[in-house]
């Protein structure tokens, strides 16, 4: 799939509003149940609608050309050490940008991308909320389906053995242009993987193998 190119053509839509929600979101419908000691196996497959490695990588290249890049140390080095691994981490690195100070995991609100993008004008590449637009543009019109897959083992830590899933955290981005219309980009971070009560999604004392990580794959790639 071709990439959008860094030039207007990737700043032709303007985004009015964005939201975002942090969480842990369910990698499996698998409910599998260890008994204390036991170490059972969960299979994930699922398909999910995400940015690909390549087109993080765009973005990465888009920051790079914004004010905030060029003249702060700690910001740049922010960028320069993200990685589409933990894009969905998104507290931190470069979609911390994005989202502003105090985003905070299961809510949904604005952010600062909201408010450069609501006071986007055509301006200079260099421009922080040009960027952000271009940002916003660019993870909207290149998201593809993605193939996810791991196998992860789970042992049980519960006297009592109680259901468990296995949850990935997650950061899905809203956004919603000029005429109404809602596009969504969910981001998956390839690790940790956590084990999660499906009975109101604390949590579970039981663990998973330290190290298991999703394998991310484009769908006819």
């Amino acid at each position: 799939m071709a990439l959008l190119a860094l030039g207007d053509s990737a700043q032709t839509q303007q985004f009015q509003d964005f939201q975002l929600q942090n969480g842990y979101g369910s990698a499996t419908k698998a409910t599998i149940t260890p008994g204390y000691g036991a170490t059972v196996s969960a299979i994930i497959n699922i398909t999910v609608n995400t940015i690909t490695e390549q087109t993080f990588n765009q973005i990465i290249n888009q920051v790079k050309t914004s004010n905030k890049y060029q003249n702060r140390s700690d910001f740049k080095q922010l960028v320069d050490n993200s990685s589409y691994a933990s894009a969905a981490s998104s507290s931190t690195g470069i979609f911390g940008w994005l989202l502003g100070s105090g985003s905070s995991s299961y809510t949904n609100q604005n952010s600062h991308l909201t408010n450069e993008i609501n006071k986007y004008t055509q301006g200079d590449a260099s421009n922080d909320t040009t960027v952000a637009n271009s940002v916003a543009n660019i993870m909207v019109k290149n998201q593809s389906q993605v193939n996810v897959t791991a196998t992860v083992q789970v042992t049980g830590q519960l006297l009592v053995p109680q259901p468990t899933i296995i949850a990935v955290e997650t950061s899905t981005f809203k956004f919603t242009d000029q005429n109404g219309n809602t596009s969504s980009v969910t981001l998956l971070n390839q690790s940790p993987l956590v084990p999660v009560n499906p009975n109101d999604s604390s949590v579970s004392q039981n663990t998973v193998t330290p190290g298991s990580k999703l394998a991310m794959a484009p769908i006819g790639s």
